[in-house]
């Protein structure tokens, strides 16, 4: 287009041009103080000096000098560059290489770019004009009232007042430092976008996630990709999804949520969890599932709730509802359950079994010392039941008002009776070579009554000795009476193998328990008649 071509289509209405607007528009030197050329050595060009300013559409130019070709709407301007965009953005810096027909400024050295929400400092920025976005490549920062954000490479689109980072990138807060590798930033809202891997560090708290956003005002964020948030204290929240709420220390987990404990190397889990940083509690619902691994032989819990503490260097946790235990060695179910670090013990309520390699443990209140995540004892009180499944339906069996029993190695060796110890022997011939598996090696059944029983187990799971105290009674009956269950079963007597946690994955199928506390209910009302 020719110089006279451009100088009318300048002159013309918008109305007329149309789509013609779209076409290159030329640049006008509105002031300078002098005006110079030197053909031989800048053909073409304009030597400028002096309060030099254009004008491009809307957009003003000002500068100390500069070398203007008006014929190819180029300007290479020197000094104190400014660059107006109506009364919102003003561009800064020393030198200035701008061409009107891409309309695209290069700025250099000290350079700003100064919008209503924000400020960039670099010493190399292009700003694209018909994009309306600055964009450097060399180190930049942005400020605006809230935070400070630096990285290699950056875009602010000032339409939209978003800005995109890149490399190494840092947003400083008061409250805390993010770094990231990408994000992007709207400068009016305040809300960084993760959009790679990035952490924020408060004082208290690490935060990792590669997607999200955080909003750095309020301090609210959702993060929804490999995101975790860490305590000092070695407490760490994971999640498909976390919300976490920085003023109010809450974290919020959805879906595939877990809550490590690394300290008491234990961690609660579930699909939907609640966090408080502040007073170190929480709780978790949905398939909720605490695992002790503090041995190789993890113990894995499920409940309908489970309820997490920390106070000091204490550790508590309490089920609620349909709870349900499995370790190797050790299987459990009950209504609810409570767990402390502070000694290790595992509280169970509301008709709680234990089983134990054959052994089956029930009562009104069950405590589970533990060591090592091992169970060590179990302390049986109200209704305490246990018998040891043998073959051919035979059943040893004991009921008393107290029942301790000792594991060792996963197995139980001793069992310590006391108050009105019940038992139901099977005997053997003491020199026989048979096994029970083989009936014939039963003689009789041996029921005995007394204050206080011990019983000893062998290394093979058999019964050793049995130790009761003086005054005890006994009849031995005989073998014809293997099968009369009013001399062979204790009153209260019920097998619950069909419940039987079988590994991790069975824990979280329902069992029903109707006639379990059916009977255990009747069995409670008949013991404390008989007290009575």
């Amino acid at each position: 287009m020719s110089r006279l071509a451009r100088i009318w289509t300048a002159l013309l209405p918008a109305a007329v041009l149309g789509s013609a607007l779209a076409a290159p528009t030329m640049v006008y030197l509105e002031h300078s103080n002098t005006l110079s050329f030197d053909e031989e050595r800048m053909p073409g060009c304009q030597i400028l000096t002096g309060d030099v300013r254009f004008r491009h559409d809307s957009v003003l130019m000002f500068c100390d000098s500069a070398f203007f070709y008006d014929e190819s709407n180029l300007i290479n301007a020197f000094g104190h560059i400014r660059i107006e965009q109506g009364d919102t953005l003003f561009v800064y810096g020393d030198r200035l290489l701008y061409n009107g027909d891409t309309r695209l400024a290069k700025l250099r050295d000290h350079v700003r770019m100064v919008s209503t929400s924000m400020t960039l400092y670099t010493d190399s920025l292009n700003y694209d004009r018909n994009a309306n976005v600055g964009y450097y490549f060399n180190n930049g920062k942005i400020v605006d009232s809230t935070n400070v954000l630096t990285s290699v490479n950056g875009w602010y689109y000032t339409d939209s007042d978003e800005a995109v980072f890149q490399r190494r990138v840092v947003l400083t807060n008061p409250n805390f430092v993010m770094h990231s590798d990408t994000m992007h930033y709207n400068t009016n809202s305040r809300i960084a976008t993760i959009v790679g891997p990035s952490t924020i560090d408060y004082d208290s708290t690490h935060i990792y996630s590669e997607a999200g956003w955080y909003n750095t005002v309020t301090e609210r964020s959702k993060l929804h990709k490999n995101s975790h948030i860490n305590d000092r204290e070695g407490r760490s929240m994971t999640g498909d999804t976390l919300y976490y709420r920085r003023a109010e220390q809450i974290a919020e987990g959805f879906s595939h949520v877990c809550l490590r404990d690394s300290a008491q190397q234990l961690q609660v889990m579930g699909n939907y969890g609640i966090y408080h940083e502040d007073t170190k509690e929480g709780f978790m619902v949905d398939r909720a599932t605490l695992v002790e691994f503090s041995s190789p032989d993890s113990l894995f819990l499920t409940a309908d709730t489970l309820f997490y503490t920390a106070v000091d260097s204490i550790t508590t946790l309490r089920a609620n509802y349909h709870v349900q235990a499995w370790q190797i060695d050790v299987q459990g179910l009950c209504d609810s359950a409570f767990y402390s670090t502070a000694d290790s013990t595992l509280w169970m309520h509301g008709y709680p079994v234990i089983w134990n390699d054959n052994n089956q443990i029930t009562g009104d209140q069950i405590q589970v010392l533990m060591a090592n995540g091992q169970a060590k004892e179990a302390i049986v009180e109200g209704s305490a039941f246990v018998f040891r499944a043998e073959p051919d339906s035979a059943y040893n069996q004991i009921s008393g008002k107290k029942i301790t029993g000792y594991i060792e190695e996963g197995h139980l060796r001793k069992i310590f009776v006391n108050g009105n110890a019940v038992s139901v022997y099977y005997a053997v011939e003491e020199d026989s070579t048979r096994s029970y598996a083989d009936t014939s090696a039963y003689i009789g059944i041996n029921r005995t009554e007394s204050s206080e029983l011990t019983i000893y187990m062998n290394d093979d799971k058999t019964i050793k000795r049995i130790v009761m105290t003086p005054a005890s009674s006994g009849i031995m009956y005989t073998p014809d009476k293997l099968t009369d269950f009013k001399i062979s079963r204790l009153e209260g007597f019920i097998n619950y193998e069909a419940l039987r946690p079988q590994d991790q994955e069975d824990i979280y199928v329902p069992k029903d328990r109707s006639a379990f506390t059916q009977v255990q209910e009747e069995t409670s009302k008949h013991n404390r008649r008989r007290r009575k």
